[in-house]
């Protein structure tokens, strides 16, 4: 009998390089789905934030997205936790009179305050008050919060109390109390029926780490940095030569 596993993969750096997936990764994502096992996309992007590339049923079983608020499997959303109204004033009350660059990261669109110029051709809302969201935008779905730069100790005491806040390298992001990769990826395992000890989590960032820690079998690509490697069951090759595929092949392919 065949092993059946549920593989949950971050996309920047995991799965894509430079843009791309590579090819050998998607040859062997069909190949792990073809033997029975499903593949999600498991990020810290909201949907509406992930690339179109990406939402091609026929590569992927479903999606984990902003960090573990929105849930979709087989083309069908089965669990949602957007951000309040009163949360999201909260939010914009704070950041829109602010010079960094927001995103208020929605299911299906996005809300930005002081947008990079690069962006601003494809960029369709814009907050001006955080009234807004009581009107222009009282109907959007906002699973988590983006913000360029680096919050100040004073942010990380004002949001700290309600939200897991994650530092990167040139941007931030938060997300409420109780939801996290490592969350969204194990409701997705109890309600496929497949125990943890055949979830294989891959990735290669901080906001990883949960979801390394939860998953049976860890894997960190060859360019994560050092802090996941130390946790993860194993290191495959870099992203861009197809360390997906080879972790793939290692636990799955190779057991079949």
């Amino acid at each position: 009998m065949k092993e059946k596993f549920a593989i949950f993969l971050d996309i920047d750096n995991t799965l894509m390089s430079g843009g791309k997936i590579p090819e050998i990764n998607i040859k062997k994502i069909k190949e792990a789905r073809q033997n029975g096992s499903f593949v999600f996309i498991n990020t810290a992007r909201s949907y509406a934030f992930i690339p179109g590339i990406l939402k091609d049923e026929s590569l992927l079983d479903g999606y984990v997205a902003g960090i573990g608020t929105d849930l979709r499997l087989g083309g069908k959303q089965i669990f949602s936790c957007p951000l309040t109204t009163q949360e999201l004033k909260f939010i914009g009350s704070h950041f829109v009179n602010d010079t960094r660059e927001v995103a208020f990261e929605g299911e299906d669109e996005m809300i930005w305050i002081n947008p990079d110029m690069n962006r601003r051709d494809s960029i369709k809302y814009l907050l001006s008050s955080p009234d807004e969201f009581d009107t222009v935008y009282r109907d959007f779905r906002i699973s988590k919060l983006y913000v360029r730069g680096f919050l100040t100790e004073e942010e990380n005491e004002l949001f700290g109390k309600d939200y897991i806040l994650y530092q990167h390298e040139h941007y931030a992001e938060f997300v409420k109390k109780g939801f996290g990769k490592a969350a969204g990826m194990k409701m997705m395992t109890e309600h496929l029926g497949i125990p943890m000890s055949h979830c294989i989590a891959m990735g290669d960032s901080a906001n990883d780490t949960d979801m390394l820690l939860e998953a049976g079998i860890s894997v960190a690509m060859g360019n994560a940095i050092p802090s996941i490697k130390e946790i993860c069951d194993y290191t495959s090759c870099n992203a861009e030569d197809g360390g997906v595929a080879e972790a793939i092949e290692k636990y799955v392919l190779s057991t079949q």
